[in-house]
């Protein structure tokens, strides 16, 4: 089969992407000027901003109308890469949970090893911030979400790091379920503080049995709630 030949707006996106990561720009950083780049690559302007929408559709870039492009948050990381919008509602919370199962312990694991005294004061905070919204009756399923992105930073891998809020990205809806469940407050309450007991302590063992655990009481809570809306 005969390769497909790179138009130039492709080939000036590859060598953006290019200047990003060998000066390794940090999120939100700022893009040199349109006027920059054009001299910089001997190109029009029409041909730098298709460049440029490129990057931002492969969330690479934010273009932040009269200030400029800045590297994006997740850099590269774009919306449902795994098409897990167009899976079956009634499976894919459970078969992600099973997923996590898989992988989660694990990365309590090397969380438990490798944190860092800010990871931990932003678990404390998560925690803090879940029990806050309960209180007033608010939506907390968000610092759910946000303890276990924050477990992921603590391996200090950034595949993990990105793996992990990929899955949790797409059973956000998910949380709203499992929150309906009685006692799915309490018990994510309790979880959360052993899982964060034993990071703090560095009993990686007890890390990961932890969060297997909590996974395993969350994904039956799913499923019997399932089975009753079923009836």
């Amino acid at each position: 089969m005969e390769n497909r030949v790179q138009r130039l707006p492709e080939i000036v996106a590859k060598k953006i992407r290019s200047i990003i990561i060998e000066h390794s720009l940090s999120e939100g950083e700022r893009l040199p000027s349109e006027t920059e780049l054009t001299n910089h690559f001997n190109v029009s302007r029409s041909t730098l901003r298709e460049a440029v929408k490129i990057l931002e559709a492969e969330n690479v870039v934010v273009i932040k109308q009269g200030r400029g492009t800045y590297t994006a948050k997740k850099t590269g990381m774009i919306s449902d890469p795994l098409g897990l919008s167009f899976a079956d509602r009634d499976t894919l919370l459970p078969n992600l949970l099973e997923a996590r199962k898989l992988m989660e312990p694990a990365i309590a694991f090397l969380a438990a090893q490798r944190r860092t005294a800010e990871n931990l004061k932003q678990m404390q905070a998560s925690i803090r911030d879940m029990e806050l919204a309960n209180q007033k009756g608010e939506d907390y399923t968000r610092y759910d979400y946000r303890f276990h992105c924050i477990l992921a930073e603590c391996t200090q891998n950034d595949v993990l790091n990105r793996i992990l809020p990929l899955i949790c990205d797409s059973i956000n809806a998910g949380y709203m379920r499992t929150a309906r469940v009685k006692g799915s407050y309490e018990k994510a309450n309790y979880w959360h503080r052993k899982i964060y007991g034993a990071v703090l302590q560095q009993k990686p063992v007890e890390a990961e049995q932890a969060v297997l655990e909590h996974l395993s009481q969350t994904l039956m809570d799913v499923r019997h709630n399932t089975e009753g809306e079923e009836l």
